[in-house]
Formats: C-alpha cells, sequence, structure tokens
C-alpha cells in the first residue's frame, strides 16, 4: 500500500459527519491498558476487603438461587422473587465455576465482579479524557475507586452491576456528541451489549439511556444517528430479554409478579425521605450541571443526565434502600471529577474540592461496613453464629428462618451445607400483614393478603426444617412495629398450630428465638406464642 493510500485508510467515514482515525484507535488501545497497573492495584484492595467479608443479603440469595436452578429449580416456582430473572442468570458462569473450584460461591462472583469494574473503569477514563495522560490516570483512579471500593457491603448489587455497565456507553456518548473520533465496530458493540445487560437488569434503569440520548441528539453540533451501532446492540438486547421472559417466563409474569404487587407497597418509604437521600449528591452537582450546560461541556451534561437517570429509578422503586443510591453517588463523583480536568481553572479547582468534601462525606457507610464484617467484626460474628445454631441444631440438614428480612437467611445459606427451604429470601407477606392489623395502611384486600402469608409459612414448614429461627423485630427495614408478634399471627391458624406442635422452643440467639424439630411420633408440647 503507497503512502497516499494508507493516508486515506487511516480516516474511515462511519456515518454522517463522522470520521474515525484508525491511528487513534491503535493508540487508545495502548492507552486503555497503560492504566492496568491503577487498576490492578485498586482490583487488589477490592478483593482483599471483599474476600475477607460475607457477601451482601440480595448478592447471596441470588447466588443461592443460581445455584438452586442449576441443580433443577424451577424460576417463578422453586425462587420467588419480584425481580426479573436477569441477575441469576449472569451469575451461572461463577456459579459453575465455583463448584467446579470447590470454593465458596461469592468468591469467583466477586473476582468477576471486580475485574468487569477495572475494565470498565479503565475504557471510560480513556475514552473520556482526549489527549492527556495526567487526565486519564485520574479519571481511572477515581471511577475504580469508586467501582471497586465504594460500594463495600452493596458490592454486586444490581445498581452496583449497572454502573459498571453504563460507563463505557457514557463516555462513548460524549465522544459522539462532540464528534470525537470512536472506538472500532466491534468495541462499539461491546460497549452496546454492556449497556444493554445493565439496563435490562430493572425496568427502571431505562431512564438513564433515555436521557443520556436527549442530551446527544440536543447538544451535537451535528446530530449523530439515533440508530448507532451502540444503540442498536443494546435495545436489541434489551428487547430479546423481554422476548424470552414473555415466552417463557409466564408463570413468573402471571403468577409471581402480581403476588409482589399484593404486598410491595408495604416495603415503600416516603418520597420525603428519599429526596432527601438524594439531596446531598444534588447539591453537590447541580451548579456545575448549570455551568456545563452554559458551556456546553456535553461529557459532564452526559454525566449529569445519567446522575439524574438512576435519581429517577431510585424515586420510581421507592424503597430508599442504600444499593438504589449507590449509581447516583457514582455519578455524582465521576461528573466532578470530569469537570476538575477541563475547562477554566477556577472551575477544575472549584470542582475538585466539592469532589474532596463529597467524597470524604460518603466515606463512612463503607468504612462502617468493613468494621462490622471483618473477621473478627460483630457482623461477621452473627453470621458465624447462625452457621454454628444451624450445624448443631438442624440434624436433618433442613432450616428456615421467619423474618421480614433477608438477613440471616442470606448469606447464611450458601456457607452452610444445611438447605435453607423457603421459596422467597424473607416472609413476603408479613410487613402488610403487621401495618394492616396495626392501622398503618388500609386495603380491599387484606384477607388475601393474610391467606398468602399462611400459605407461603405452611408450605415452608411441609419440608420438615430441623431448625426454625423466628425474628423479634418484625419491622427491620419496613415501617411496621418492631414488637408485633409474628407467632402469634401464624398460630391463628389451626393448620399451623398442628403442624407447630413438633417444635419446642431452646434458647434465643440475639433477637432470634430457636425451634428444633422433634419426632414426629412424640410432639412438643404446645409452646408459648
Amino acid at each position: 500500500m503507497n503512502a497516499e493510500s494508507l493516508n486515506r485508510a487511516s480516516s474511515l467515514p462511519i456515518g454522517k459527519g463522522w470520521k474515525v482515525s484508525t491511528r487513534a484507535i491503535g493508540a487508545r488501545d495502548r492507552r486503555i491498558w497503560s492504566m492496568l497497573p491503577i487498576a490492578g492495584v485498586l482490583i487488589a484492595a477490592a478483593l482483599y476487603l471483599q474476600l475477607s467479608t460475607y457477601p451482601n443479603h440480595d448478592v447471596a440469595w441470588v447466588l443461592w438461587g443460581t445455584r438452586e436452578m442449576l441443580n433443577g429449580a424451577k424460576w417463578g416456582v422453586d425462587i420467588i422473587e419480584p425481580n426479573p430473572p436477569l441477575a441469576w442468570y449472569l451469575s451461572m458462569p461463577s456459579t459453575l465455576i465455583a463448584g467446579w473450584l470447590s470454593v465458596p460461591l461469592d468468591w469467583t462472583f466477586k473476582v468477576v465482579v471486580a475485574v468487569a469494574a477495572a475494565i470498565s473503569a479503565m475504557v471510560f477514563a480513556t475514552l473520556s479524557s482526549a489527549e492527556s495522560r495526567f487526565r486519564r490516570a485520574f479519571l481511572c483512579a477515581v471511577s475504580a475507586t469508586c467501582l471497586l471500593l465504594l460500594p463495600g457491603r452493596e458490592f454486586g448489587q444490581r445498581e452496583h452491576l449497572a454502573a459498571i455497565a453504563v460507563l463505557p456507553y457514557l463516555a462513548l456518548a460524549g465522544r459522539r456528541a462532540s464528534g470525537e473520533g470512536n472506538p472500532s465496530a466491534r468495541a462499539t458493540i461491546a460497549i452496546g451489549l454492556a449497556m444493554g445487560l445493565g439496563v435490562a437488569l430493572k425496568p427502571f434503569f431505562l431512564a438513564v439511556p433515555l436521557l443520556v440520548e436527549l442530551v446527544v441528539q440536543l447538544t451535537s453540533d451535528r446530530r449523530p444517528r439515533l440508530f448507532r451501532a451502540e444503540n442498536v446492540a443494546s435495545a436489541a438486547l434489551v428487547a430479546g430479554y423481554a422476548l424470552l421472559l414473555i415466552l417463557f417466563g409466564r408463570q413468573y409474569l402471571a403468577e409471581v409478579v402480581p403476588l409482589a404487587n399484593e404486598i410491595y407497597w408495604s416495603f415503600n418509604r416516603s418520597m420525603r425521605d428519599i429526596a432527601e437521600d438524594i439531596y446531598p449528591s444534588l447539591m453537590a452537582v447541580i451548579a456545575f450541571a448549570a455551568y456545563a450546560a452554559y458551556k456546553k461541556d456535553r461529557q459532564s451534561l452526559i454525566l449529569f443526565a445519567a446522575y439524574c437517570g438512576f435519581a429517577i429509578s431510585d424515586i420510581l422503586q421507592r424503597k430508599g434502600y442504600p444499593y438504589h443510591l449507590l449509581p447516583v453517588i457514582i455519578l455524582a463523583v465521576l461528573m466532578l471529577a470530569h469537570m476538575s480536568t477541563t475547562g477554566l481553572r477556577l472551575v477544575r479547582g472549584l470542582a475538585l474540592f466539592v469532589m474532596t468534601m463529597f467524597s470524604l462525606s460518603i466515606i463512612q457507610p463503607p468504612l462502617s461496613w468493613w468494621t462490622a464484617n471483618k473477621p473478627g467484626g460483630s457482623r461477621a460474628g452473627e453470621v458465624d453464629g447462625f452457621r454454628e445454631a444451624i450445624a448443631r441444631h438442624a440434624r436433618n440438614s433442613r432450616f428456615l428462618v421467619v423474618a421480614v428480612h433477608p438477613y440471616p437467611s442470606f448469606p447464611t445459606a450458601i456457607y452452610t451445607p444445611a438447605h435453607y427451604v423457603s421459596r422467597t429470601n424473607s416472609q413476603w407477606f408479613l410487613p402488610a400483614v403487621e401495618q394492616l392489623r396495626e392501622g398503618i395502611a388500609t386495603r380491599t384486600d387484606r384477607a388475601a393478603i393474610e391467606s398468602h402469608a399462611r400459605e407461603f409459612i405452611m408450605h415452608d414448614l411441609a419440608a420438615k426444617p430441623g431448625l426454625v429461627l423466628i425474628d423479634r423485630n418484625a419491622a427491620r427495614h419496613t415501617v411496621g412495629s418492631k414488637d408485633f408478634d409474628i407467632l402469634a399471627f401464624y398460630q391463628e391458624d389451626p393448620g399451623f398450630r398442628q403442624v407447630w406442635r413438633h417444635y419446642r422452643e431452646i434458647e434465643s440467639i440475639d433477637q432470634f428465638r430457636q425451634f428444633v424439630r422433634v419426632t414426629d411420633s412424640a410432639p412438643a408440647q404446645e409452646p408459648k406464642a
């Protein structure tokens, strides 16, 4: 190939008004790998923390369910969960590897998540930091810290996975809006597929690409095509997943979703409380968002659009759980980090100062998590105690925890050979029963809710668990009264009383009452409520 042909080949059209330099692509690939030492250090730090601790209860529930599905359990029948099943399917490879290696289920999962987070951070920093080596290193360090260390207890939650999946797409969207060079077609499709996986985890996440694409279309000097490779790949994946769910998840859609809708309101927090959670991050970024709009800083506006998308997701879910807020916080930090590397020196300095102050304000939760969950910590000791109680008292290797919260059923269930007998991660209907009986809520379907509560516990007890733990705190993360007597409610049912005659109470574990099963031929005395 002669010099003229080489020069022509080095600039390839990729759409109306767009060109990309193949030489720049090769350089960009090298820039990604040059940040591997930064990412490697943060991966090592994250894995040291995460592999030393038990996983989050929700993550453990997903991993437990994945293992059950690989052993023949059916989604929507043997595993009942209000969220769509994508997280369970995505964790199957790591669960299989854990089985082959005979290591805890969460170990391989955490390694996979950590590597994915590091790759996401490196791609984001490379695509969004132009030609400056310092900016790339800085953004890689900040984004990798946000994805690897900031989550703490929420490591591996669906919101965490969504944040990992979305970052490269946000950087690519910034380049699209600015008319700069873009990755290869293969890399573009990979970024779109990753975005699709992140969005498909929860329908609420659709707000993110919708707002981002709106910013891309409104701020670009030469409006890029809507049907770009990354958008088509993302949309195709989401549509394909939805179609599979319709075709093969009919029982989930027809039975589980209506059951969840019947009682999911009982876990809601007030909109005021949720707004108060979002308020600090909004105050940190709102002035900078206005400045970015004035200066037409497209990358910062795209990060702010993603911030708003995840904030909308948090609001729509109405639960106010800490992990719902995690991607909101991550995007706020990254927006400030980006603005501290570009533009006027005064604005860069202010953005760096605000990012530092905001980061100091959000560091407490991961520090508290590590203090309680590290080896010898209070929460780690609790899980050790539950494992010991199950090993001692669940003589038929089956156990049940009756509570409104997934803890301590999870993570205990993936760290004991005994089998957790329930189809759900907690007693779904109890919070609604409590609030209806205490007059906190009023609904016309109260009888159906109480009937379902009894049906679910009877299904669990039919497995004859050798040990049953009942939580004395009936509120936990709901608005019900912590003094509601769970056992007294169940004992109103004659069928439950008949089954419960085979259980006797032994010493408690903290707030949990313990009941062991005796032989069917010699039922225990009627226990006290």
